[in-house]
């Protein structure tokens, strides 16, 4: 799969070096075009292959002599040869198309193997040279599986395999800030399922474990602003011909200028997907939920650093062999967290890293360097720590909370946040009807000592407002709770 990916990252680079090439179909700019793919790819015999085709062109590429030269330094390559059709659709634009079905695998000495195929795919896009890359494209793939073993002599045998029923892509592009392109894409998947088997290591105590994950739908959301995509293939092809260590190092100047020119690599990028009717199978019984929701927020090498993830679980439940019947009511059905980091500096560190690198040298970057790093990362000294809104609860109890607080190396950490909880009269009964071999009995003071403290609205509803301060007092609803004993 790295493989096929990672052609068509470079793809759109190819076609844009290509364009004066893509104007007509004839054995003499199918020659022209083989060359210009090799440039990028290989100059491999076999490996690139360009034909006419009335008015377009086949492309097609086979790795079996690389796989070939592979084989002789112990590693097993094979892929299935993969078959583009392009044609010129006129002011810059190109209509790209594929079709599968298509496998590929992989096995690297004794310890790694992997295989993936793709029963059937169709794939079709129509390449921009503005934004350097696709305006557009879709995709459907029909029952994508995906197996992988890993031997490890400490932890045992390892079996992982996955599998997608069926695949649709979307994808779009525009022009975006600063020269970069803003992307949106959408992935629809039914029917997922994911095995791990693991044969355990008695000489280290790992016992056995088989897990089988399914899921009967999911999407896939993600965004991307200021996408400096052309600079990104600029330097996928300093690298695809600068094979050596030390070509880079003898060219270092224009890679740094490129590196420079690359960044900050993106403005932002989103992400969002949800899973639906998901089961687990376990070892100590089944588990599962109604739906997981996971979320990511990030910005690029900016001064505006930002880093968010969330993750919502609803309708949880969890194998009964690891609750007691006595807890079971106190398992929690709905779970949302959500945290940010904020107030770090990501372009300044990696201007004072390009400024400093020195391929040449036995250490590229000099003696102390680190120390410069920390104060350019934190500005500010410290960086920002968000709760964002996160709550527990199921049909006994609710609690929420969220807040934010600064920490750095420099000085103690400080905020605010806000806990918010219902139910805990309901909670407090289950505790202290517990068995006394569970040992929670002094959880019921806890419970006590927090209803006491929390502020009581007509509901029911406790909230405490807690505060850490620089001089390292802890306050709750205003009581500093750093005295007390």
């Amino acid at each position: 799969m790295k493989t096929r990916f990672g052609f068509f990252l470079s793809l759109p680079l190819l076609l844009s070096a290509s364009q004066a090439a893509l104007a007509a179909a004839t054995p003499e700019e199918a020659a022209r075009l083989t060359t210009v793919f090799q440039s990028y790819l290989t100059a491999e015999p076999g490996v690139v292959k360009v034909e006419p085709d009335g008015d377009d062109y086949t492309v097609t590429l086979d790795i079996a002599p690389l796989a070939t030269k592979a084989a002789s330094a112990g590693a097993i390559i094979a892929l299935t040869p993969v078959k583009l059709t392009l044609s010129d659709a006129g002011d810059g634009k190109w209509n790209v198309s594929q079709e599968g079905p298509l496998s590929f695998s992989m096995k690297a000495a004794e310890t790694v193997t992997a295989d993936v195929k793709i029963e059937d795919y169709s794939w079709e896009g129509v390449f921009d040279e503005k934004l350097s890359t696709f305006s557009e494209s879709s995709a459907e793939l029909k029952n994508v599986t995906f197996a992988e073993t890993v031997n490890d002599p400490n932890q045992g045998k390892t079996d992982v395999s996955v599998s997608i029923k069926d695949m649709k892509i979307e994808q779009t592009a525009k022009a975006g800030a600063a020269g970069g392109a803003d992307i949106t894409a959408k992935y629809e998947m039914d029917t997922l399922s994911e095995t791990l088997n693991t044969g355990g290591n008695p000489a280290s105590g790992i016992p056995p474990m088989s897990v089988v994950m399914t899921a009967a739908n999911g999407t896939y959301d993600t965004s991307a602003t200021g996408m400096k995509v052309k600079s990104v293939f600029d330097l996928v092809s300093f690298f695809v011909s600068h094979t050596s260590e030390e070509l880079i190092k003898k060219d270092q100047v224009a890679l740094k200028t490129m590196l420079a020119s690359a960044l900050p690599i993106f403005e932002n990028v989103q992400a969002s997907g949800t899973f639906n009717t998901i089961n687990i199978a376990t070892p100590m019984g089944p588990a599962g939920a109604e739906s997981i929701t996971v979320g990511a927020d990030i910005n690029g090498v900016v001064k505006e650093g930002k880093l968010r993830e969330s993750l919502s679980i609803s309708g949880l439940s969890v194998p009964p062999a690891i609750v007691p019947p006595w807890a079971t009511t106190l398992v929690p059905k709905n779970v949302t967290f959500d945290f940010s980091v904020s107030g770090f500096d990501l372009a300044a560190p990696a201007q004072l890293i390009l400024a400093a690198l020195d391929l040449t040298k036995d250490k590229p970057l000099p003696d102390g360097f680190e120390a410069t790093l920390l104060p350019a990362l934190l500005p500010t000294g410290n960086a920002t720590i968000t709760l964002n809104p996160t709550s527990i609860s199921n049909d006994l109890y609710s609690v929420n909370a969220e807040g934010s607080m600064t920490a750095g190396p420099t000085a103690m950490p400080s905020g605010k946040a806000t806990i918010s909880a219902k139910g805990l009269d309901d909670v407090l009964k289950v505790i202290q009807a517990a068995p006394a071999e569970a040992g929670v009995q002094s959880g019921v003071s806890i419970v006590i000592a927090a209803k006491g403290m929390g502020k009581a609205a007509a509901d029911g509803t406790l909230t405490w407002e807690i505060e850490s301060t620089p001089d390292a007092k802890v306050l709750v609803n205003g009581i500093d709770v750093s005295k007390m004993q």
